[in-house]
Protein backbone atom coordinates (compact mmCIF):
# COMPACT_ATOMS: atom_id res chain seq x y z
CA UNK A 1 0.00 0.00 0.00
CA UNK A 2 1.26 3.49 -0.87
CA UNK A 3 2.18 5.49 2.22
CA UNK A 4 1.12 9.14 1.72
CA UNK A 5 3.42 10.24 4.54
CA UNK A 6 6.55 8.69 3.01
CA UNK A 7 9.13 10.41 0.86
CA UNK A 8 11.28 8.18 -1.29
CA UNK A 9 9.50 5.18 0.24
CA UNK A 10 10.51 6.04 3.82
CA UNK A 11 8.98 8.09 6.62
CA UNK A 12 12.23 9.93 7.00
CA UNK A 13 11.33 11.90 10.11
CA UNK A 14 11.15 8.74 12.26
CA UNK A 15 14.01 8.33 14.74
CA UNK A 16 13.79 4.56 14.31
CA UNK A 17 15.18 4.80 10.77
CA UNK A 18 18.67 5.88 9.78
CA UNK A 19 18.90 9.62 8.97
CA UNK A 20 18.78 10.00 5.19
CA UNK A 21 17.92 13.10 3.21
CA UNK A 22 15.32 13.25 0.47
CA UNK A 23 16.14 15.28 -2.64
CA UNK A 24 12.95 15.82 -4.65
CA UNK A 25 12.95 16.86 -8.29
CA UNK A 26 11.79 20.48 -8.01
CA UNK A 27 12.14 21.34 -11.69
CA UNK A 28 11.76 25.10 -12.23
CA UNK A 29 10.05 25.77 -8.88
CA UNK A 30 11.45 28.84 -7.11
CA UNK A 31 11.96 27.47 -3.61
CA UNK A 32 12.51 30.95 -2.20
CA UNK A 33 8.88 31.81 -2.93
CA UNK A 34 7.40 28.76 -1.18
CA UNK A 35 5.73 28.83 2.21
CA UNK A 36 7.34 27.02 5.12
CA UNK A 37 4.48 24.52 4.97
CA UNK A 38 5.16 23.89 1.29
CA UNK A 39 8.89 23.41 1.89
CA UNK A 40 8.32 20.98 4.76
CA UNK A 41 5.88 18.99 2.62
CA UNK A 42 8.37 18.98 -0.24
CA UNK A 43 11.20 17.53 1.84
CA UNK A 44 9.08 15.10 3.82
CA UNK A 45 9.02 16.77 7.23
CA UNK A 46 6.05 15.88 9.43
CA UNK A 47 5.75 19.53 10.53
CA UNK A 48 3.56 20.51 7.56
CA UNK A 49 0.44 19.10 5.97
CA UNK A 50 1.93 15.60 5.83
CA UNK A 51 1.00 15.17 9.47
CA UNK A 52 1.06 17.77 12.25
CA UNK A 53 0.52 21.18 10.58
CA UNK A 54 2.90 22.83 13.03
CA UNK A 55 4.21 25.08 10.25
CA UNK A 56 1.00 27.11 10.32
CA UNK A 57 2.03 28.20 13.81
CA UNK A 58 5.70 28.64 12.93
CA UNK A 59 4.85 30.91 10.01
CA UNK A 60 2.86 33.20 12.33
CA UNK A 61 5.66 33.22 14.93
CA UNK A 62 8.29 34.00 12.31
CA UNK A 63 6.22 36.76 10.73
CA UNK A 64 5.82 38.35 14.17
CA UNK A 65 9.56 38.25 14.82
CA UNK A 66 10.32 39.61 11.36
CA UNK A 67 7.83 42.43 11.81
CA UNK A 68 9.44 43.36 15.11
CA UNK A 69 12.86 43.41 13.46
CA UNK A 70 11.62 45.50 10.53
CA UNK A 71 13.14 43.19 7.91
CA UNK A 72 11.79 41.01 5.13
CA UNK A 73 11.63 37.22 5.42
CA UNK A 74 14.50 36.81 2.96
CA UNK A 75 16.76 39.28 4.72
CA UNK A 76 16.04 38.92 8.43
CA UNK A 77 18.71 37.33 10.62
CA UNK A 78 17.02 35.01 13.10
CA UNK A 79 18.71 32.26 15.09
CA UNK A 80 16.67 29.08 15.27
CA UNK A 81 17.62 25.91 17.14
CA UNK A 82 15.96 22.53 16.69
CA UNK A 83 16.78 19.68 19.06
CA UNK A 84 16.17 16.41 17.23
CA UNK A 85 17.38 16.46 13.62
CA UNK A 86 15.79 13.23 12.26
CA UNK A 87 16.41 13.38 8.48
CA UNK A 88 17.20 17.10 8.43
CA UNK A 89 14.08 17.95 6.39
CA UNK A 90 12.80 20.70 8.68
CA UNK A 91 16.26 22.26 8.98
CA UNK A 92 16.52 22.37 5.20
CA UNK A 93 13.03 23.88 4.91
CA UNK A 94 13.79 26.57 7.52
CA UNK A 95 17.10 27.37 5.84
CA UNK A 96 15.42 28.01 2.51
CA UNK A 97 12.46 29.86 4.01
CA UNK A 98 14.86 32.13 5.95
CA UNK A 99 17.99 32.28 3.77
CA UNK A 100 19.68 35.05 5.82
CA UNK A 101 18.99 33.36 9.17
CA UNK A 102 21.10 30.85 11.07
CA UNK A 103 19.62 27.40 11.64
CA UNK A 104 21.17 25.04 14.21
CA UNK A 105 20.29 21.39 14.66
CA UNK A 106 21.27 19.30 17.69
CA UNK A 107 21.20 15.52 17.80
CA UNK A 108 23.00 12.82 19.78
CA UNK A 109 23.47 10.60 16.71
CA UNK A 110 26.85 11.19 14.98
CA UNK A 111 25.42 10.19 11.58
CA UNK A 112 23.27 13.33 11.57
CA UNK A 113 26.41 15.40 11.00
CA UNK A 114 26.32 14.45 7.30
CA UNK A 115 22.94 16.10 6.72
CA UNK A 116 22.31 19.54 5.14
CA UNK A 117 25.98 20.03 4.30
CA UNK A 118 24.97 21.93 1.14
CA UNK A 119 23.04 24.52 3.19
CA UNK A 120 25.40 27.34 4.15
CA UNK A 121 23.14 28.65 6.90
CA UNK A 122 22.66 25.27 8.63
CA UNK A 123 24.96 23.94 11.33
CA UNK A 124 24.41 20.55 12.96
CA UNK A 125 25.95 19.94 16.38
CA UNK A 126 26.26 16.45 17.80
CA UNK A 127 25.28 16.67 21.44
CA UNK A 128 22.38 17.01 23.84
CA UNK A 129 21.29 20.65 24.40
CA UNK A 130 19.90 19.63 27.80
CA UNK A 131 23.47 19.40 29.09
CA UNK A 132 25.18 22.22 27.19
CA UNK A 133 25.98 25.75 28.36
CA UNK A 134 24.14 28.85 27.22
CA UNK A 135 25.46 29.88 23.76
CA UNK A 136 27.34 33.15 23.34
CA UNK A 137 24.56 34.56 21.14
CA UNK A 138 20.88 34.20 22.01
CA UNK A 139 18.25 32.22 20.15
CA UNK A 140 14.96 33.52 18.72
CA UNK A 141 13.17 30.17 18.42
CA UNK A 142 14.06 26.96 20.25
CA UNK A 143 12.26 23.81 19.07
CA UNK A 144 12.24 20.65 21.21
CA UNK A 145 11.58 17.86 18.72
CA UNK A 146 13.86 15.41 20.49
CA UNK A 147 12.87 12.36 22.54
CA UNK A 148 9.28 13.45 23.46
CA UNK A 149 9.84 11.81 26.85
CA UNK A 150 8.43 13.89 29.71
CA UNK A 151 11.48 13.89 31.94
CA UNK A 152 13.75 14.77 28.99
CA UNK A 153 11.40 17.58 27.93
CA UNK A 154 11.59 19.08 31.42
CA UNK A 155 15.39 18.80 31.54
CA UNK A 156 15.67 20.40 28.11
CA UNK A 157 13.41 23.28 29.10
CA UNK A 158 15.23 23.96 32.36
CA UNK A 159 18.60 24.06 30.60
CA UNK A 160 17.67 25.74 27.31
CA UNK A 161 15.08 28.35 28.33
CA UNK A 162 17.99 30.71 29.19
CA UNK A 163 19.18 30.37 25.57
CA UNK A 164 16.23 32.47 24.36
CA UNK A 165 16.43 36.14 23.52
CA UNK A 166 13.78 38.36 25.15
CA UNK A 167 10.60 37.99 23.14
CA UNK A 168 11.77 34.66 21.75
CA UNK A 169 9.75 31.45 21.57
CA UNK A 170 10.30 28.02 23.10
CA UNK A 171 8.32 25.31 21.31
CA UNK A 172 7.71 21.74 22.44
CA UNK A 173 6.35 19.38 19.78
CA UNK A 174 4.58 16.01 19.81
CA UNK A 175 3.22 16.19 23.35
CA UNK A 176 0.77 13.38 22.64
CA UNK A 177 3.78 11.10 23.12
CA UNK A 178 3.76 11.95 26.84
CA UNK A 179 0.52 10.02 27.34
CA UNK A 180 0.87 7.43 24.58
CA UNK A 181 1.76 4.07 26.11
CA UNK A 182 2.65 2.60 22.72
CA UNK A 183 5.16 5.38 22.08
CA UNK A 184 6.70 4.96 25.52
CA UNK A 185 7.15 1.23 24.94
CA UNK A 186 8.63 1.83 21.48
CA UNK A 187 11.13 4.26 23.01
CA UNK A 188 12.04 1.71 25.66
CA UNK A 189 12.51 -0.98 23.02
CA UNK A 190 14.68 1.13 20.73
CA UNK A 191 16.53 3.57 22.99
CA UNK A 192 16.25 3.37 26.77
CA UNK A 193 14.44 0.60 28.69
CA UNK A 194 14.52 2.65 31.90
CA UNK A 195 12.46 5.70 30.84
CA UNK A 196 9.32 6.54 32.83
CA UNK A 197 7.58 9.20 30.68
CA UNK A 198 5.23 10.37 33.42
CA UNK A 199 2.44 12.64 32.23
CA UNK A 200 2.48 14.29 35.66
CA UNK A 201 5.92 15.69 34.86
CA UNK A 202 4.53 17.68 31.93
CA UNK A 203 1.43 18.83 33.79
CA UNK A 204 3.54 20.07 36.71
CA UNK A 205 5.77 21.91 34.25
CA UNK A 206 2.77 23.63 32.64
CA UNK A 207 1.47 24.60 36.08
CA UNK A 208 4.85 26.12 36.91
CA UNK A 209 4.81 28.10 33.65
CA UNK A 210 1.31 29.38 34.44
CA UNK A 211 2.51 30.63 37.82
CA UNK A 212 5.41 32.49 36.20
CA UNK A 213 2.94 34.21 33.84
CA UNK A 214 0.72 35.14 36.80
CA UNK A 215 3.72 36.61 38.59
CA UNK A 216 4.70 38.59 35.46
CA UNK A 217 8.03 36.81 35.39
CA UNK A 218 10.12 35.88 32.35
CA UNK A 219 7.24 34.07 30.61
CA UNK A 220 4.89 36.53 28.97
CA UNK A 221 2.37 34.03 27.58
CA UNK A 222 1.93 30.52 26.23
CA UNK A 223 -0.39 28.82 23.75
CA UNK A 224 -1.35 25.22 23.21
CA UNK A 225 -2.11 23.80 19.78
CA UNK A 226 -2.70 20.14 18.90
CA UNK A 227 0.35 18.38 20.43
CA UNK A 228 2.33 21.65 20.50
CA UNK A 229 3.16 24.05 23.35
CA UNK A 230 4.50 27.52 22.49
CA UNK A 231 6.01 29.60 25.33
CA UNK A 232 7.08 33.18 24.76
CA UNK A 233 9.79 34.85 26.78
CA UNK A 234 9.06 38.26 28.23
CA UNK A 235 10.33 41.29 26.30
CA UNK A 236 12.82 43.56 28.01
Amino acid sequence: MNDPMARGGVRRYLDTVAPAEYYPDVGEVDLSEMTLTGLCDLYGSDKGNIKHRYTEVYERIIMGLIGRAGASRKHCNLRIVEAGVACGASLRALAQYLPASQIFGYDIRPECSTLCVDQENVQIIIGDPASLRVPDVGVDIFIDDASHISENILNMFENCWPWLNPGGYYVIEDLRCTYNDAYTQQFRDHFDPTVVNSRDTIMNMVDAVMRVVDERGDVSEFSYYPQMLVIQKTHL
